[in-house]
C-alpha cells in the first residue's frame, strides 16, 4: 500500500486514530482501555518526531462510568492520551446539546464539527476546522457529523438543532483550505459507506478518519486521492498511519497504515491506569453485583428479544419493541452482573406504552434500517399497544405526529431488566424465542 514520489521535500508524520470509544476507558474484554492507548501514543512520540492523534467522535455513552456521570469522566481521562483534535459524535448529544459546552471545557483538545448548529445558529463545536503546523507541514483538520443526527439522538434537550449537509459543507471548506495546507484531513462521524462516498464527491481531501458505523477497516481504503480509515469501536483497535508529505507539492508522497488490535498495544500507562481505576471504584459498589448466571451466550438479536419480552411483561402489553441500535452489548455465558445490564442499556431510557395503528407501528419497528422479523405480521388497519423505550417513543412522536399515543412510565429500562433477572434468572434464547408475538390491542 505504498505510494512514492521522487521529489525531495518530504516530512514524515504518524497519525494515531480512534473512534467510538463509547466510555470504554478501562481495559476489559476486547477494549484496550485508555491506559494502553496512551502508552502507544507516548511510545510513538518518544521515537517519532511528528505525531498527530485524532478521535472521530462518540467518546461517551456505553459504560456505567459514562452514564452515571453524564459523560464528563470520559473526556477527563481521554485528555491523558494527548489528542490533538476530536470530532463531534452523535452520542455527545445524549444528555442534551447544552452539555457539549461542558465537554468542550473539559477537553484539552478542540472538538470539531463544521455542520452542527444550535437553535440560535451558533456552532455547537469549538470550531469547524483547525490548521495545525507540525514541523514544516501545515495540516488542516475539518470536523463533520452526519446530517441524520436528529434521527439518531434523543429529542429531549436537542430541540431545533440544525445539521447542514456534510458533503456541501466539505466542498466549501476544502475549496477554502486546500491551497493553505499540505495535508487535509476530515474527522467524519458519518459511517464508513458515507465516508467513502464523501471521498468520491469531494476531491481534495487527503485523509478521512471515520466513525459512527463501528467499521473494522483493517487496511486503509484508497478512493481517488483520498485515504479512508476507521478503527472499529470501544478501543478494540487503534489506527496507526505512516505518511510522508511533500510540502512543495502539497500532497501525500507515501502512505501506509494498519489497525493495531488491543492485545498488541503496549502495557498500560500506570498513571492513566490509576486514574481509570479511581473512576471505576466510584461505580463498582453499585454495578459489580452478581444477579444471575447464564448457561449460554446470546447474540445481539437474542438479547433484543429477551429485553422485549421483559418490558412487555413489566408494562402489561401484548408485546414489546426494542431498537437493535439500543442494544449496546450482549448477554454472555457465565456470571451476570448489574454492570453487564448497564453496558447493554447505557442510556437511561424509560419504559413507554405506545398505542398506534399498524401502518405506523411497521414504520416504527423498521426505522433506521432496523430489520425486525415481526414486521411482516402487522395488519396496517389494526390498533396496537406495545411497550418500548423512551428513545424510540420520542422519535416515533416526531416522525409520525398525531399517529402515536404515548404513556410514559417511571421505570428505567435497565432497572426493569435487572429486577426481572434477579427474580427469574436468564431465559435461554430458545425460551425467549426469535421475535415477539405481535397482537392487537383488543
Amino acid at each position: 500500500m505504498i505510494v512514492s514520489s521522487t521529489q525531495a521535500s518530504f516530512e514524515s508524520l504518524v497519525v494515531i486514530h480512534t473512534n467510538d470509544i463509547h466510555g470504554h476507558i478501562a481495559e476489559a474484554g476486547q477494549s484496550a482501555g485508555i491506559a494502553r492507548i496512551t502508552a502507544l501514543v507516548n511510545q510513538t512520540r518518544e521515537h517519532k518526531k511528528h505525531v498527530l492523534v485524532l478521535d472521530a467522535g462518540d467518546a461517551i455513552s456505553g459504560t456505567p462510568v459514562s452514564t452515571m456521570f453524564n459523560g464528563s469522566p470520559i473526556f477527563e481521562v481521554m485528555n491523558l492520551v494527548g489528542y490533538d483534535a476530536g470530532g463531534l459524535g452523535t452520542h455527545e448529544f445524549d444528555h442534551g446539546f447544552a452539555r457539549i459546552a461542558l465537554f468542550r471545557d473539559i477537553a484539552t483538545h478542540p472538538v470539531l464539527a463544521a455542520n452542527a448548529f444550535a437553535p440560535d445558529g451558533t456552532l455547537i463545536a469549538d470550531a469547524p476546522f483547525l490548521i495545525r503546523k507540525i514541523g514544516n507541514m501545515q495540516i488542516g483538520i475539518i470536523g463533520l457529523i452526519t446530517a441524520d443526527t436528529p434521527r439518531m439522538i434523543t429529542p429531549i434537550g436537542n430541540e431545533n438543532l440544525h445539521f447542514a449537509d456534510p458533503t456541501l459543507t466539505a466542498h466549501d471548506l476544502v475549496r477554502a483550505l486546500r491551497k493553505q495546507v499540505d495535508l487535509l484531513i476530515v474527522l467524519a462521524h458519518l459511517g464508513h459507506e458515507q465516508e467513502k462516498q464523501l471521498a468520491i464527491d469531494v476531491p481534495g481531501i487527503d485523509l478521512i478518519v471515520g466513525g459512527r458505523s463501528h467499521t473494522l477497516v483493517h487496511r486503509p481504503v484508497r478512493i481517488g486521492g483520498t485515504w479512508v480509515v476507521q478503527a472499529h469501536r470501544y478501543g478494540s483497535h487503534v489506527g496507526y498511519l505512516e505518511i510522508e508529505v511533500d510540502t512543495k507539492a502539497n500532497r501525500i508522497a507515501s502512505f501506509d497504515g494498519v489497525l493495531i488490535p488491543a492485545r498488541d498495544l503496549p502495557a498500560p500507562d500506570k498513571h492513566v491506569m490509576n486514574v481509570v481505576a479511581a473512576w471505576d471504584r466510584r461505580v463498582s459498589e453499585i454495578v459489580d453485583v452478581k444477579i444471575a448466571e447464564s448457561d449460554t451466550a446470546f447474540t445481539t438479536e437474542q438479547t433484543r428479544t429477551f429485553f422485549e419480552k421483559i418490558i412487555a411483561r413489566s408494562a402489561g402489553t401484548p408485546f414489546g419493541y426494542y431498537n437493535l441500535g439500543g442494544v449496546r452489548d450482549v448477554i454472555r455465558k457465565g456470571e451476570i452482573t448489574v454492570r453487564h445490564i448497564w453496558s447493554i442499556e447505557p442510556f437511561g431510557n424509560k419504559l413507554v406504552r405506545v398505542t398506534t395503528d399498524g401502518a405506523t407501528l411497521k414504520r416504527i419497528i423498521t426505522m433506521d434500517e432496523d430489520t425486525h422479523a415481526a414486521s411482516e405480521s402487522i395488519d396496517p388497519e389494526e390498533q396496537y399497544t406495545f411497550t418500548t423505550n423512551s428513545f424510540v417513543a420520542d422519535q416515533a412522536k416526531i416522525r409520525s405526529p398525531g399517529k402515536v399515543k404515548l404513556e410514559p412510565l417511571k421505570e428505567l429500562v435497565r432497572d426493569v431488566i435487572i429486577d426481572h433477572i434477579r427474580q427469574y434468572g436468564i431465559e435461554t434464547p430458545q425460551q425467549s424465542g426469535t421475535s415477539p408475538s405481535i397482537s392487537t390491542s383488543h
